[in-house]
């Protein structure tokens, strides 16, 4: 952990006192689940059984998957639970607890309705297991009952367990219900954002230090990285292992330097994220973003607008969506 004692000191000191919404957001490679995993593994809430749940990157996400996956290791059986009549509606979600689950509930009036009974009987499952916190990674990738969940979560008057949950804001559409989490504050609990920055100069340095058994590393190998990666977590430690494979860095006198500094390659893993990102962006935007990668250097908006097309084109309106878009380093 480099540059995030003082967000895990805040995480920690927000869940020891209950119930509490947190909220850590923060691009691709900032370090999201790795602040989470340090939190859960060496500073678990005390008195605390936690759920870890993960929102999948697929097309098409499944109803309330990241929610049941969590629960399911949970227990290996229900029947001592003492599980009322709702539990019944859950019997589509996990059809290998039936023998063990109350019969399935009449069919409600309507969908919504069925939808509400649904909400209850997991906020029940969670209250019998004990669980007083309930982590969802990546709930920019959440499918839209799962969001739902965590919205009802919010509101119960008498909130027993506390959300913890990491999302990329550049991710979220203007339509998602994500927002209406983020916005709004939880009826009957506190609420904690965290925004997490890239590292600094410093900051830099003491990753690539953690990465070379604690070795100092060179001032201009670390303000170059810096500048290369834009304190990106994900992009230092993955710039780092490419130069470590290909012979660098190497050691001058007392600390750690590279050879090349100014031939620092792009990885393989920043890569792809940067091209699936990519892919998802309108035409003009991709234009722009094409324009600056032609240009390699920092350039002007009127030089990347030049590069980009004739003026005039439609596609150089995409500047500025490619501007409010992507994100620093890419």
């Amino acid at each position: 952990m480099v540059g995030r004692e003082r967000d895990l000191a805040a995480l920690r000191a927000a869940l020891s006192a209950p119930p509490v919404v947190v909220l850590v957001e923060g691009e691709a490679g900032i370090g999201k689940s790795r602040l989470i995993q340090e939190l859960l593994a060496a500073h678990a809430p005390a008195r605390q059984r936690v759920l870890l749940a993960a929102c999948p990157a697929v097309r098409q996400p499944f109803t309330l998957g990241p929610v049941v996956d969590a629960i399911r290791p949970a227990t290996e059986d229900v029947a001592g639970l003492g599980l009322s009549g709702l539990a019944g509606a859950l019997r589509p979600l996990f059809p290998e607890w039936a023998p063990s689950l109350p019969p399935t509930p009449d069919p409600a009036e309507d969908a919504a309705a069925a939808r509400h009974r649904l909400f209850r009987a997991i906020e029940e499952i969670l209250e019998r297991l004990g669980i007083g916190l309930l982590a969802v990674e990546d709930v920019h990738w959440a499918d839209e009952a799962t969001l739902e969940f965590l919205l009802f979560l919010a509101s119960r008057p008498r909130q027993q367990v506390s959300l913890l949950v990491s999302y990329r804001p550049e991710e979220i559409t203007p339509d998602s219900l994500l927002l209406r989490l983020s916005s709004r504050q939880p009826t009957g609990a506190a609420r904690l954002r965290l925004s997490l920055e890239p590292l600094d100069v410093p900051g830099t340095a003491a990753m690539v230090s953690s990465m070379l058994g604690g070795e100092r590393v060179s001032d201009e190998f670390a303000t170059i990285l810096h500048d290369r990666t834009d304190g990106l977590p994900l992009a230092i430690e993955e710039s780092v292992r490419l130069m470590w494979n290909h012979g660098d860095p190497t050691r001058r006198g007392d600390s750690w330097a590279r050879q090349r500094l100014r031939e620092i390659e792009v990885p393989p893993t920043v890569r792809d994220v940067v091209l699936e990102r990519s892919v998802r962006l309108g035409p003009a935007a991709q234009a722009a973003l094409r324009a600056a990668a032609v240009l390699t250097d920092p350039a002007s908006e009127d030089a990347v607008v030049e590069v980009m097309a004739p003026e005039g084109d439609p596609a150089s309106r995409g500047w500025q969506a490619w501007r409010k878009r992507w994100v620093r380093g890419c």
